[in-house]
């Protein structure tokens, strides 16, 4: 069967290497976007399962850009993608804003590898 495809969202280089390599190890099929119009870009040549977001980024912040995702999505008739959001500030304000989108997970940095893959798993098998 076809590896499940994630779109990982964060504009620090070292995160996104860390974070290939484990997901590819366990057999996702992963695809990085640095900023806001890469990851749309993206979200409109392929189908993913799963978006990761980092929150605090220059320009549009993780929120921002995930909601512009699924507001995407929508109106082309597509289902929303189930979020994971990453982040390693507690900001109140953001994480409201985050919530409203009903992400699985709220995972903060330093994450442990482990639990990131969990909650992959447990969010698209």
């Amino acid at each position: 069967k076809m590896p499940k495809k994630i779109l990982v969202i964060d504009d620090e280089e070292l995160l996104i290497r860390t974070m290939n390599r484990l997901l590819e190890k366990s057999g996702y099929e992963v695809y990085t976007a640095k900023n806001a119009e890469d990851a749309q870009v993206m979200v409109e040549e392929e189908e993913f399962d799963l978006i990761i977001s980092d929150i605090r980024m220059p320009g549009k912040n993780g929120v921002e850009i995930v909601r512009a995702i699924q507001t995407l999505l929508a109106s082309s008739n597509k289902k929303t993608l189930p979020v994971i959001f990453v982040t390693g500030f507690a900001d109140e304000e953001i994480e409201k804003e985050a919530r409203k989108l009903n992400p699985i997970a709220y995972l903060f940095k330093p994450f442990n590898n482990q639990e990131l893959l969990n909650t992959v798993q447990q969010s698209v098998g």
